[in-house]
């Protein structure tokens, strides 16, 4: 089993990003030190910036191994960005922390009414479109970015 917590420490991101599950190697493009001190730095100014408007939480098994990180902050009024990373222990715990993800994003973006929440996700996975839309996003593919597919979420 796993548990969500709110503290994630340079220690947690760099253990992701140094034992990625295989979406998130491809994804964040995880093939040499300098791409994994690139996503480091992107996923500590992201976090920094949940910390201002928003909220982030972290994945770990109960002996404290990391799993996966959600970040949610503000892009501008009403509007939110996410971010997911995740480490090769999501293989293991891929279902459990699907159905955490989508009660997560739901009860938060619950206190952020009206709002809508993006990501954009460049993973080839097939069964991308359909786990976002389990997760409560819609694909708009008019808003890509190159191979980036663009998914909202929005707060009721």
């Amino acid at each position: 089993m796993c548990q969500i917590h709110s503290e994630i420490s340079t220690g947690d991101i760099l253990f992701i990003l140094n034992n990625p599950w295989y979406l998130t190697e491809s994804e964040w493009k995880l093939q040499d030190k300098y791409s994994i001190e690139g996503a480091h730095d992107f996923v500590v100014n992201k976090l920094e910036l949940c910390e201002i408007d928003g909220f982030s939480k972290i994945w770990k098994t109960f002996d404290g191994q990391p799993i996966a990180i959600l970040g949610f902050y503000v892009l501008g009024i009403k509007k939110y960005e996410t971010f997911f990373i995740a480490g090769k222990l999501m293989d293991e715990y891929a279902l459990k922390i699907s159905f955490d993800l989508r009660a997560l994003l739901k009860q938060e973006t619950s206190n952020y009414k009206g709002c809508t929440c993006v990501i954009y996700s460049a993973s080839e996975h097939p069964g991308q479109i359909s786990w976002f839309k389990f997760l409560g996003f819609r694909y708009v593919p008019e808003f890509n970015k190159g191979a980036a597919r663009y998914f909202e979420l929005k707060s009721s």
